[in-house]
């Protein structure tokens, strides 16, 4: 799993915390752009879902399927504060199963997404704090 982690102020929410899915859970304005980011790019994920962590994009290239996951570290109420707040954006990928009773399994995550993403990112200008 690919995963970058970056501080800023650019993709706080609009909609006030009990709009989010748990308390201090952002990232639909980082998934929502980061989906676009990747389309402009060549990239087509599907729209953001929620979930309670933070927010997912899927990408789907034949029997290969990447999950990227959009979160804030943040506190309960941190986002609304209009400082800058911890990010993070990974990537997974798998191979989907090839039968009924067959497990997916894990493979290294496209260089094509995670440059895409790592650009996008440098374009606004947001440099990370850590990528793994």
């Amino acid at each position: 799993m690919w995963r970058i982690e970056f501080t800023s102020a650019e993709f706080l929410p609009y909609l006030p915390e009990d709009a989010q899915s748990n308390p201090g859970v952002y990232g639909f304005e980082l998934a929502h752009w980061l989906s676009r980011a990747l389309m402009e790019r060549g990239i087509a994920t599907t729209y953001p879902l929620g979930e309670d962590w933070g927010w997912l994009l899927e990408y789907f290239d034949g029997g290969l399927e990447v999950r990227i996951g959009c979160a804030s570290m943040a506190q309960d109420g941190e986002g609304y504060t209009g400082r800058a707040i911890d990010w993070s954006i990974f990537v997974e990928a798998v191979h989907a199963p090839g039968g009924l009773f067959t497990r997916s399994r894990k493979v290294t995550a496209p260089a094509r997404i995670t440059d895409t993403i790592a650009a996008a990112l440098a374009a606004k200008g947001i440099r990370p704090d850590r990528v793994e």
